[in-house]
């Protein structure tokens, strides 16, 4: 059997199908010899070479650091050996038969099997198996008679006249019997076997003797199951009237009813004999209400009555929206009507700026700034100056073509009395 070991992983650039020359540990890993691998030694081997892989035995030889591919189990190449390219990793791996396997050195000691476990070698227990202790069983069995035989006939006579001879058998010593009915060995008494004979006939019926004594009361009895609940009854007769309840509270008064009709006034009947003055009747009840009469007509306005006094000043309303913003107005006198800070160093621009928006490179030391609102001609006057961080000489300002819509300016730096790309330059123009 092939031995394993630990994270062993190495490189190769051997190609074809030969013997694997390895070659440095791979990163992370180690090499096979500090794994544990000896010379001779046959390993179980995975190798990987791109999209290939081929898996097998194979014998290591530490001269030379070589790996000869035995047997081949598995592979991309129809389990054959794969031809390598020169870039691939070889390492040592278990595979899945290996895990039905308890190996010691390369040798299998115990293998897994369809019907059980086959072991190679002896086994050690310090416990029990199935729950009995082996080995005081085993020292039982070493005194056990070699080829013993519980039936052999020889055995088991030699065993019975072996016993002692003795005269003081009691009825209720026991010997074997063999039960024909059963089939089985099992033990008797003397008396009970010697009374074994076959039945005789019945005897005649002695006379009745006399009633014995009541024997002791037994223990009562458990308390049997609760049965099933009889039908009910019928209604039993109307008990006598209990005692009066207290009286109840006296319940609120309902509401009056409304007053019926009144029924119409009957015929007058003829006026009868003036009769003997009756008793005084009694007093009678007082008639209904009348019904309102209906609202008078509306009295004549009267005269007008004196002012009040003013009331209070109600609440403030809200502040009403913001107005437009006026138009602007036009500069005063003494105030730039267009200005412009520019740099020239690099890509021209804009610093900051009044009424103009745009400027235009004209070569080394020259610019046209662009005015957004012209002025009325070109009879308007300006200034301007020009400058840099560390000035060594003097700056001049140039003035070229202008007009209502734009201006030329220029820098020149004397000495040399050459142009320059100046940083800091400024202008300012003045007019209607």
């Amino acid at each position: 059997m092939a031995k394993l070991f630990n994270r062993a992983k190495m490189g190769t650039s051997t190609t074809g199908t030969g013997t694997v020359t390895l070659g440095s540990a791979s990163s992370g890993f180690q090499s096979f010899a500090d794994a544990g691998v000896s010379n001779s030694d046959v390993i179980q081997y995975v190798i990987e070479d791109g999209a290939n892989f081929e898996i097998g035995t194979g014998t290591y030889t530490a001269s030379g650091t070589t790996l000869t591919r035995a047997a081949v189990t598995e592979s991309s190449n129809s389990d054959n050996a794969i031809t390598l390219s020169g870039n691939a990793v070889v390492f040592v791996s278990a595979v899945a038969d290996d895990l039905n396997i308890l190996q010691n050195a390369g040798a299998t000691k115990v293998a897994a099997t369809a019907s059980g476990a086959t072991v190679t070698g002896n086994i050690a227990v310090t416990g029990t198996v199935d729950g009995r202790d082996v080995a005081t069983d085993g020292t039982k069995l070493d005194g056990v008679e070699a080829s013993a035989d519980v039936t052999d006939a020889t055995n088991v006579g030699a065993a019975l006249t072996a016993f002692s001879t003795d005269t003081d058998a009691a009825s209720s010593d026991l010997i074997p019997v063999y039960d024909v009915t059963a089939s089985a060995w099992e033990k008797q008494t003397i008396a009970n076997a010697a009374l074994q004979g076959p039945t005789g006939p019945t005897g005649s019926t002695g006379p009745t003797g006399p009633d014995g004594p009541n024997g002791p009361t037994g223990p009562s009895g458990g308390t049997g199951p609760t049965g099933p609940t009889g039908p009910s009854g019928g209604t039993g007769p109307t008990g006598p009237t209990g005692q009066k309840g207290q009286k109840g509270q006296k319940g609120q008064t309902g509401s009056t009813g409304s007053t019926g009709p009144t029924g119409s006034t009957g015929p007058r009947g003829p006026t009868g004999s003036t009769g003997p003055t009756g008793q005084k009747g009694q007093k009678g009840q007082k008639g209904q209400k009348g019904q309102t009469g209906s609202t008078g007509s509306t009295g004549p306005t009267g005269p007008r009555g004196p002012t009040g006094s003013t009331g209070p000043t109600g609440p403030r309303g809200p502040t009403g929206p913001t107005g437009p913003t006026g138009p602007s107005g036009t500069s005063g006198p003494g105030h730039a009507d267009a200005w412009a800070r520019y740099n020239q160093s690099g890509t021209t621009s804009l610093t900051d700026s009044y009424n103009i928006s745009s400027i235009s490179d004209q070569g080394t030391g020259a610019a046209l700034l662009y005015i957004d609102s012209n002025f009325a001609n070109s009879n308007w006057c300006s200034t301007a100056h020009a400058g840099y961080s560390s000035m060594s000489s003097l700056v001049c300002v140039r003035y070229g073509t202008a007009n209502a819509g734009y201006i030329y300016l220029g820098t020149r730096y004397a000495p040399p009395n050459q142009n320059f790309d100046l940083t800091q330059n400024g202008f300012a123009g003045f007019g209607d």
